[in-house]
């Protein structure tokens, strides 16, 4: 009943707590993007302060912008999808096409975008119905789609395109690029999205545990379907931006590579590729992060090979952090520290959330000027850590000893 003895706020309230927040993964790739910028300030200074250098620096950059947001879902399931490249290409190639035969422009723009969706319904389709691995499944569509482009166009390029896909790929509203504006926007959606509806939640529990997302109520089939057939959906504006970009024109050859790059994006901003871990920020920030290095990169003369190696590295290094969770470091110092004594390991543990407990009270009492009250608890965190570092020792000789014994007997058979 409201205003009864049993009403009770079951919400949990955790202040912000600056020191986590500063060393939060997102954070940590602000860092590596304001070190880039530093890099380049510091090694290119008449280039870097130079006007437009850094607009041009995004607006290069920001052409693979929308496929990583798309990635994001779909490495959430735990899937891959190796062929957004050429349902981008597919996609410009329909538009370019039907932009030659007198189609108007919104058509044939919206017919390359439903394009591409068809070819994540595809994906989806094998995927979450056929029951086939995402990788091999990509990967066929990939050379599929390819073929197809390749097959009409030849060696020819499509160049008739609405001229205001260049105005996305170059064009700077005062200082701020236009493609800047556009995928903050889009990267504020697909946020809302991901963390702020049902949908998202679904996203998470099918990358989680499929098998409990099932028994929980939820299509697994139908949530696999939808996030493939959005992946397909921002390929298809993805092709606006990588041919705007590219200064209105399209090939068959183009866009080689792109799906590693959204991929990369999309893993260093923190997503699991086991799925059901990560946030949509850490790829936004990633996006730019990927931006200026490879201009970086470019400009402190490194090959494109060299980059591409580099950016491997990186993407390996990634994911050699994302794999290094908490039980891991928990066995390490259970080997490491506590000579893999289970005992001393438990002893330590309920040790140290004493001791965590009371510096929390000392906190406190030291704020409320009860600085007496405070000595005294001091006193007694360091009465429990010289009892647990006694207990710990004793418990290591008894290892010692027990170890000794088994060794004497087995000798002696």
């Amino acid at each position: 009943m409201p205003g009864s003895n049993y009403d009770r706020d079951l919400t949990v309230k955790e202040g912000f707590v600056l020191s986590k927040f500063l060393v939060k993964w997102e954070m940590i790739l602000v860092y590596i993007l304001l070190l880039i910028n530093l890099i380049l300030a510091v090694f290119r200074t008449n280039l870097y302060f130079q006007h437009g250098t850094i607009q041009s620096i995004i607006n290069a950059g920001l052409d693979v912008s929308p496929m990583v947001l798309g990635m994001v879902f779909i490495l959430l399931l735990g899937d891959i999808d190796v062929s957004v490249a050429s349902q981008m290409i597919l996609g410009g190639m329909i538009t370019g096409l039907m932009m030659d035969h007198g189609v108007p422009w919104i058509i044939a723009v919206i017919c390359g975008i439903l394009i591409c969706m068809c070819c994540g319904a595809f994906n989806g389709f094998c995927v979450a119905f056929l029951k086939m691995p995402a990788v091999i499944t990509t990967i066929s569509t990939s050379m599929l789609f390819r073929g197809i482009v390749e097959i009409v166009l030849g060696e020819n390029s499509l160049k008739n395109f609405p001229k205001w896909y260049n105005k996305i790929g170059w064009f700077n509203v005062g200082p701020i690029p236009l493609s800047m504006i556009l995928f903050l926007i889009m990267g504020l959606i697909f946020c809302f999205i991901l963390h702020r509806t049902t949908f998202g939640r679904k996203v998470y529990i099918v990358g989680n545990n499929p098998i409990c997302a099932t028994y929980s109520g939820i299509s697994v089939t139908r949530v696999k379907m939808e996030v493939f057939i959005l992946m397909g959906f921002m390929a298809g504006i993805g092709s606006i931006f990588f041919i705007g970009r590219m200064g209105g024109g399209v090939s068959s050859s183009m866009g080689t590579g792109y799906e590693m790059t959204a991929i990369a994006c999309a893993v260093l901003g923190g997503v699991s590729t086991n799925g059901g871990k990560g946030k949509m920020y850490g790829p936004i920030i990633a996006t730019f992060i990927m931006a200026f290095l490879t201009y970086t990169l470019g400009l402190l003369g490194v090959d494109p090979n060299s980059k591409k190696i580099f950016t491997g590295v990186i993407l390996i290094l990634t994911i050699l952090v994302s794999t290094v969770n908490k039980q891991m470091i928990k066995d390490f110092k259970l080997r490491t520290m506590y000579h893999s004594n289970k005992n001393i390991e438990a002893l330590n543990d309920r040790t140290n959330e004493q001791i965590k407990d009371l510096k929390k009270q000392i906190r406190e009492l030291n704020k409320s000027g009860k600085s007496g009250e405070a000595s005294k608890l001091n006193s007694k965190i360091a009465a429990l850590k010289k009892e647990c570092a006694e207990k710990s020792a004793k418990l290591w000789e008894d290892q010692k000893a027990d170890e000794k014994r088994a060794k004497e007997r087995y000798s002696t058979k």
